[in-house]
């Protein structure tokens, strides 16, 4: 939120468009991050709810600015918003990954290593 004060003009109803839509940006991404084998009804509720919130930012009008919403302005800064908050998030994921592997995915490299070690043998 600290972020989006400090790319906004003045006009309050900018400062709520961009940071709301952010902040469901970065929840579903959040979701995202989480989930290790995919469904496909898993990508279909990430899909139908960011319809369903473009969906509501046009007709709720009275709290989004219509027309702002149609601007490079709204997406750069709901971009610079939402990476400055998950971008983070998705190097200390990675790094987790790297530096201290599931059990599933140190069994398989094992897996792996040995039938490449039997080809070479055999």
């Amino acid at each position: 939120m600290l972020v989006g004060f400090l790319l906004f003009e003045s006009q309050f109803i900018h400062v709520v468009s961009i940071t709301f839509t952010a902040l469901v940006l970065t929840e579903l991404l959040m979701v995202a991050l989480k989930i290790r084998t995919w469904h496909f009804l898993m990508v279909l509720a990430e899909v139908v709810s960011v319809v369903i919130y473009i969906l509501s930012l046009f007709v709720l009008k009275d709290y989004f600015d219509s027309s702002f919403l149609l601007t490079f302005g709204f997406v750069w800064k709901t971009l610079a918003v939402t990476g400055a908050s998950c971008v983070p998030l998705f190097i200390a994921k990675f790094m987790q990954r790297w530096c201290a592997p599931s059990s599933y995915t140190k069994l398989l490299k094992k897996n792996t290593m040995l039938r490449n070690c039997c080809k070479l043998t055999c």
